[in-house]
């Protein structure tokens, strides 16, 4: 063999060395993608749970969250302001997912989950009231999504403050 024959070999040693690298890194990248993913649908879960919690966590915020389904028309201002703080981060929890649901990292089984949750409470007197005087602030896509679901799911969801008797008001 000459030396331009052992080049030659060297060169396609050479170009299978480099393919078989790209195909190592691509495995990698998504691996490392699928693995942020799920990180970041974790994350989320957990900030969506952790906001449920804190409405009815402190005798205070359940107080105030019971009052809000139940009435928020009649609550006081600094009340209304309260209910808000406790009832907006599950929006924003809500937002995030149908977001990430819209990116392909949220199955439309978890999506479904949250949203019948969520609009279970905007069902209620008290939470369709304050999503009516509130819906004008978050993006119009996420606010059409939620008035769509809204409309759609009056046969099939009961308002959160019938199907589960802790959200009852007091009698």
């Amino acid at each position: 063999m000459t030396f331009s024959d052992w080049s030659v070999i060297a060169e396609l040693v050479s170009a299978v060395g480099v393919i078989i690298s790209l195909i190592y890194l691509a495995v990698q990248i998504r691996h490392a993608t699928k693995q942020r993913d799920a990180q970041g649908l974790q994350l989320l879960r957990a900030e969506y749970l952790s906001s449920i919690d804190n409405c009815t966590g402190t005798l205070e915020n359940a107080d105030i969250f019971l009052k809000g389904l139940n009435n928020f028309a009649d609550m006081p201002a600094v009340e209304q302001a309260c209910f808000h703080s406790l009832i907006h981060p599950l929006l924003h929890g809500f937002h995030s997912l149908w977001e990430a649901h819209k990116a392909g990292i949220v199955s439309t089984s978890d999506l479904d989950a949250t949203r019948d949750q969520f609009i279970s409470l905007l069902l209620t007197s008290g939470g369709r009231h304050w999503w009516e005087s509130f819906k004008h602030v978050p993006p119009p896509g996420i606010v059409s999504y939620i008035d769509d679901c809204i409309e759609g799911s009056k046969m099939r969801l009961k308002p959160a403050n019938e199907s589960l008797p802790w959200l009852r008001p007091a009698e």
